[in-house]
């Protein structure tokens, strides 16, 4: 850029740019930007097209990394605009997976003569399940029970879950973490998030009034010998 000094007499001594020539200086110093910023009474005139750049380039330019994300990134609209689509689907899939992970059924105080038994829970719908056998009623393993709305735990359940759940945790030190993870994180997850809704102490004391068919049952589960 280059502009004319209202008085030829003028004598730049800014050592921001290169030294005026006759009328004529080159560039805009620091004082020329507080200067327009003053008379306007608005900041610089070269922040807005700073921030646009390093938002552009996507990396830090002649700051750290902090800098960059707090300063540039964060503050700027079109950023702000770009994520949230991206926080969005991030949220939702988290509630997606908590709702994965979640005892969805009901508790009860006592059996109800109406529903069915089946390994895990009381099940008060077989006919509408989320996962129809072809051949009628429910298709899904005795595991995921406690993912269906449709379930029933009562306190005649505590005992078997407990036992379920602490051989869960024990298989863990046995499998390869990889095929664990694959095969019994999820259920184990349901099952600490029913432990929660009915109280701790009171699940865990349930562990001595297991039975030996709650025994049986359980073996029985793990093995895949209890699939539909």
């Amino acid at each position: 850029m280059v502009a004319r000094n209202r008085r030829r007499t003028d004598v730049d001594s800014n050592l921001d740019r290169p030294r005026n020539v006759g009328p004529l200086c080159f560039g805009v110093s620091k004082a020329d930007a507080r200067v327009w910023a003053r008379s306007h009474k608005i900041g610089s005139p070269f922040q807005r097209a700073r921030r646009t750049t390093v938002t552009t380039t996507g990396k830090p330019l002649q700051h750290k990394r902090g800098t960059h994300e707090s300063v540039y990134v964060l503050p700027d609209e079109n950023v702000q605009q770009a994520a949230v689509n991206v926080i969005a689907a991030g949220a939702e899939e988290a509630l997606e997976q908590a709702r994965d992970y979640t005892f969805k059924g009901r508790l009860a105080n006592a059996a109800d003569a109406a529903h069915q038994e089946t390994a895990t829970a009381d099940c008060a719908d077989e006919d509408n399940s989320p996962w129809p056998d072809p051949n009628g009623g429910c298709g899904a393993d005795f595991l995921l029970c406690l993912s269906c709305e449709n379930s029933r735990v009562h306190t005649g359940h505590h005992p078997r879950l407990a036992l379920l759940r602490q051989q869960l945790i024990s298989l863990r030190s046995a499998w390869p973490e990889k095929l664990w993870r694959e095969r019994w994180d999820e259920h184990l997850q349901r099952l600490d998030d029913l432990r929660s809704k009915v109280n701790e102490s009171t699940w865990d004391a349930a562990l001595g009034r297991v039975t030996d068919r709650d025994r049986m049952i359980i073996d029985h589960l793990l093995e895949g010998d209890l699939a539909p």
